[in-house]
């Protein structure tokens, strides 16, 4: 995992934990972050990951960086 992948799967972890709480301060400073990050993502990136954020599907997104799986797997979410 990149340093950049690490830091968006930071941010996507705070997004989640701001929605579960309904902070909506937190929620707007972490989709900030995650655009960040994203923009700033390699063209070697897994092709996975950018679906999943392109889709804004951020648990799946945050799943995926979190399961270490290959990037050539099928998207799981009907695409």
């Amino acid at each position: 995992m990149t340093s950049v992948e690490q830091k968006l799967r930071e941010a996507l972890a705070r997004f989640m934990r701001a929605a579960g709480d309904k902070d909506s301060t937190a929620i707007a400073k972490a989709l900030a972050e995650i655009a960040e990050w994203q923009q700033k993502l390699g063209p070697d990136a897994p092709p996975m990951l950018r679906h999943y954020l392109e889709r804004r599907s951020y648990q799946k997104a945050l799943d995926f960086l979190n399961s270490g799986r290959p990037e050539t797997d099928t998207p799981q979410c009907g695409h």
